[in-house]
């Protein structure tokens, strides 16, 4: 279920598409087909669609495109999918360990949004826009439990998957935990997870982050009221 969020004027990097076409696994027509329906892409000629991973394509039809999986074919295929954003998405250079992983994703889900055509994050500036969520952090120092806040209007499933791979790139024994009675998909304008783990005495992954140049910001001014204090 969505929230309050207005989608309409906002953008998603085009690398995301193929987050979709991973999580259908060996059924790729599939996602290509419900990519193409969704007016996401291009078909080029065979049913295969085709896009620019640097170019911004809409937030609502991506959105669309992700409400008719978890309804066609299940919030599984949502969470599989989920779990390939690490991989496709562009995130900070500075992801070391599982705690700077789960606190990068609100910065790397800014990086890979725009508002009016303008990415909602600039790296050099430490300028974030607002109006699309937020994925919050809190860690208590000591303890290996991580809790993240999700007001985004991304599906539960969708978000479950994104945190628990970020959080396995590192600690391989993280699990998550959700709430399900406190849930956007009822009616809830937020969900918590928790993420715990056992420490590992040597780290388990090294995190290439992916590194492609976001497409250049557009001339259209963004509103003041979507821009927020650089994030420090």
């Amino acid at each position: 279920m969505r929230n309050h969020i207005d989608s309409a004027q906002f953008q998603v990097l085009g690398a995301n598409l193929q987050i979709v076409i991973d999580g259908f696994g060996s059924f790729t027509l599939i996602a290509h087909r419900i990519l193409l329906e969704e007016g996401l892409g291009t078909d080029d000629g065979s049913g295969t669609v085709k896009f620019q991973a640097d170019k911004w394509y809409s937030l609502d039809l991506w959105l669309n495109a992700l409400r008719r999986i978890g309804n066609e074919f299940g919030h599984a295929l949502l969470h599989q999918s989920g779990m390939t954003t690490p991989k496709n998405a562009v995130f900070p250079p500075t992801v070391t360990d599982i705690r700077s992983a789960l606190q990068c994703i609100d910065i790397a889900y800014h990086m890979n949004h725009a508002v009016l055509g303008q990415p909602m994050f600039n790296p050099g500036t430490g300028q974030m826009f607002e109006g699309i969520g937020h994925y919050g952090y809190s860690h208590a120092v000591g303890t290996s439990l991580i809790t993240i806040e999700s007001t985004t209007p991304y599906p539960c499933d969708f978000d479950q998957g994104i945190i628990i791979a970020m959080a396995q790139r590192f600690q391989t024994s993280a699990v998550l935990t959700h709430d399900a009675s406190r849930c956007r998909k009822h009616g809830s304008d937020r969900c918590a997870y928790h993420v715990t783990w056992k420490e590992a005495s040597v780290p388990v992954h090294t995190f290439r982050a992916k590194t492609a140049t976001a497409p250049s910001a557009a001339k259209a001014a963004v509103p003041p009221s979507l821009r927020r204090s650089n994030v420090g």
